[in-house]
């Protein structure tokens, strides 16, 4: 609860102070123009309030806002989460260019019928980066029941025959709750039913931040039919609640969350060894022992699969034969090999390899935050095949 007060404050801050470094600049025009500055006043107000409502609203109010709300606050998240620090800072800047270089000088009353080209690009500016975050909202929320499957064949060395064509449904980051409601996850166990994998692996982020939106998260999750069952392991967003809260109630539920342990799935007298670990941020840095040490010895035929929320642990997963990892939301706002994906993760989409081992990261399914741009949401159709030698 403190660290969501002070997140609180220094958005409602953040965003009183933006407005008025705005109403500053348009002051130094001679008479300046007030309705922009009343328009200002009362942007800041309504995210800064749409802020508090998203943060602090009990679950059950949730359905409500997912209902009614959910185009406003996701032009909110847009707003404080992506525009307005890097705003702010620009603003500061340009504050203190004008004041230094340019003294203010009075100006003629501004009017429909006397503003030049430049006067009115001028005014129009103060509403550009709303209007961007108002269509980025508009997308998110158009967009909101949009869900691919991405189908990829994963070279296996040394694959069995038995084991030729078996599929794996790769669900990811569920994200339950505000923006992931009931009628979205029923979009997502259907289609992940559509496709008969054998096996169905759940990735991590099951729920968002808390325990009440974990009920309709496991019902979706225990919708999902497979031959060989359905496996998961822990996500960052799984232990806001508290550590091991989420692994316990999957347990109580009869889903593992597999949490630094291994099952043996017997499929045609071969076997499939699917581990998975907790969540780790950092830390696993040179231990490739956190992976290896999960395995029995290796049998001829054994196909080792590792569930692991964070990509980077690719790097210290050479023991195994493929990794299932998400996230990254592919990046979330991709503009082709640009975006937020390859700024902050050394992997974050589709198929990656390295000596024998292969990973795919998912985009996931769901979301916390409610605007994809090139990062469609996805479940993986993975089928196993041997790799080629030579």
């Amino acid at each position: 609860m403190e660290i969501r007060i002070l997140i609180t404050i220094f958005v409602v801050v953040l965003n009183g102070a933006y407005a008025a470094l705005l109403i500053g600049l348009l002051r130094r025009r001679k008479p300046w123009p007030r309705f922009i500055g009343i328009a200002l006043g009362i942007w800041a107000v309504t995210m800064s309030g749409l802020f508090i409502l998203e943060l602090f609203a009990p679950v059950e109010w949730k359905p409500f806002m997912r209902h009614w709300l959910y185009l406003p606050i996701a032009v909110e998240m847009v707003w404080n989460v992506l525009f307005i620090q890097q705003l702010f800072l620009a603003t500061i800047i340009v504050v203190l260019a004008l004041t230094r270089l340019r003294p203010v000088k009075a100006s003629p009353p501004v009017s429909p019928a006397d503003l030049s080209r430049r006067k009115f690009i001028y005014l129009l500016s103060y509403g550009a980066a709303p209007a961007v975050a108002l269509g980025a909202g508009v997308h998110g929320t158009l967009s909101q029941y949009d869900l691919r499957v991405r189908e990829l064949r994963i070279p296996i060395t040394g694959l069995p025959p038995e084991f030729e064509g078996f599929t794996i449904a790769h669900v990811s980051d569920l994200h339950s709750g505000l923006f992931c409601g009931p009628e979205r996850l029923k979009i997502i166990s259907d289609r992940a039913n559509d496709l008969k994998a054998d096996l169905v692996t759940v990735t991590g982020d099951v729920i968002n931040t808390e325990m009440g939106e974990l009920p309709v998260a496991l019902a979706a999750i225990q919708r999902i039919e497979s031959r060989h069952g359905t496996y998961l392991c822990e996500g960052n967003h799984d232990v806001i609640p508290g550590r091991g809260k989420v692994v316990d109630a999957c347990a109580q539920n009869n889903l593992p969350m597999l949490f630094g342990s291994t099952k043996i799935i017997p499929v045609q007298d071969r076997r499939i060894l699917i581990a998975g670990l907790p969540w780790m941020r950092h830390g696993f840095e040179g231990k490739p022992e956190l992976v290896s040490n999960l395995y029995p010895e290796r049998q001829e035929g054994d196909v080792r699969i590792l569930l692991a929320h964070h990509p980077h642990l690719f790097d210290i997963a050479d023991s195994t034969d493929l990794v299932l990892t998400g996230h990254t939301h592919g990046g979330q706002i991709m503009f082709g090999p640009l975006g937020l994906g390859p700024l902050f993760f050394k992997y974050w989409s589709g198929l990656y390899q390295r000596s024998n081992s292969t990973m795919v990261v998912s985009n996931g399914c769901g979301d916390w935050f409610p605007c994809r741009i090139g990062a469609p949401a996805e479940i993986g159709l993975l089928r196993l095949t041997a790799a080629k030698t030579g």
